[in-house]
């Protein structure tokens, strides 16, 4: 578990690190809120094209494999950001890092499944989901601790460092697959209708979207609202962390609660996240305050629920069945950013903010959707009504 959260942390390292940096990397490398958003674009776009490939290399290669070259090319990524001279060679490590992200999904979701037995995949993948709001937090932390002392640059020199350290414990330990999770009395994968999966990945990337947006510029956004952006630094980590918890507590649940479905569960949290991000964009510093913590907490706490629903129906393939739903979660986490800082440069950030509670009810929706045609499939009843019939 600890590998692949370490791993899947440092995947997404890079885009949120810029993300959290912003202020002091526009200054420098004089770019906007759309140069941002086309930075952090630039990893998820490669990771969303190469994820569906990628995840079929993890399944033949195996997860120690792709764990380790996972980190060594995140580990790539920071130095590349760390001693970049200009914001062409910005985007080129953020190609690199889009790589490392695109293996590091597969790759760890590969592990988990391998190791870990049915009645805890919920909570193992809510802790390895929560590695993504790990990585938010340890960028929040990065501007007060390191970049208004020693430098945007540092932060990403000392991210280099730690990741590094992590592809070298992966390539050296290796832990082997539980009995529970292996042995011949588990039940066979039922599988998810290709249709399903499908407009469950649409629903995914137009979530990954949003909250992605939220990563990105949280920092940039608070400090035009108000906030000093030491404070916008504390801000950004604590809804991070909060957005951990969350995750982890939402895996133990679905654990315990097996008869309750996780799609109609990610919807609901979707809809609280589109309240959060209509807080954020009444631009007061409360209001403010209140939709971080309401965005990090319900608006991008679903991932570790939609991987567990994927994996669940999908143990033996989990790194083929993953990588077809991060093509969705890495195209709609790269669009995100990108039109989110074209649309504050047109308009104003209110108004991006606004946009993004529109796209999140569109995203529980299609999710919906999606789980409609999953029990379709099966012959089971899609709505209380046909229950109530039958």
């Amino acid at each position: 578990m600890l590998q692949a959260v370490s791993v899947t942390a440092a995947g997404v390292l890079p885009a949120f690190l810029v993300g959290a940096m912003a202020v002091q990397m526009r200054a420098e490398l004089g770019v906007g809120p759309a140069g941002i958003g086309l930075a952090a674009a630039t990893l998820f776009t490669v990771a969303g094209l190469l994820a569906r490939p990628l995840g079929l290399v993890v399944q033949r290669l195996g997860a120690r494999r792709g764990l380790t070259i996972s980190a060594l090319l995140a580990a790539v990524s920071l130095v590349g950001a760390a001693t970049a001279w200009s914001y062409a060679v910005l985007l080129v490590a953020l190609v690199v890092g889009g790589v490392a992200n695109a293996m590091a999904q597969p790759a760890a979701n590969l592990s988990i499944s391998r190791a870990i037995g049915p009645g805890r995949l919920g909570l193992a993948f809510g802790i390895k989901q929560s590695s993504i709001p790990a990585a938010s937090l340890l960028g929040g932390l990065a501007v007060p601790g390191v970049a208004l002392v020693l430098g945007w640059r540092w932060a990403f020199a000392i991210g280099a460092v730690a990741v590094f350290a992590v592809a070298v414990w992966t390539a050296l330990v290796h832990t082997r697959a539980g009995a529970s999770a292996t042995d011949g009395n588990e039940v066979a994968d039922r599988g998810t209708p290709r249709s399903g999966l499908a407009v469950l990945t649409i629903g995914a990337g137009l979530a990954a979207a949003g909250a992605t947006s939220l990563g990105v510029f949280l920092v940039d956004s608070a400090v035009q609202s108000g906030l000093a952006p030491g404070a916008a630094g504390v801000l950004f980590a604590s809804s991070a962390l909060l957005g951990l918890l969350v995750r982890i507590a939402l895996g133990a649940f679905v654990d315990r609660q097996p008869g309750r479905s996780p799609h109609l569960l990610i919807a609901n949290l979707l809809t609280g996240g589109a309240v959060g991000y209509l807080l954020l964009g009444l631009g007061t510093p409360t209001l403010f305050m209140l939709g971080a913590l309401l965005g990090y907490g319900a608006g991008w706490t679903w991932p570790g629920v939609l991987h567990f629903a994927i994996v669940r129906d999908n143990r033996l393939a989990a790194a083929s069945a993953t990588g077809f739903l991060q093509t969705g979660l890495s195209l709609g986490a790269a669009a995100g950013p990108l039109l989110f800082g074209v649309l504050v440069e047109m308009t104003s950030y209110r108004t991006a903010w606004w946009a993004t509670a529109a796209m999140a009810l569109v995203a529980a929706a299609t999710i919906r959707a999606g789980r409609r045609i999953v029990r379709r499939s099966r012959g089971m009843p899609v709505a209380r009504l046909l229950r109530i019939r039958r």
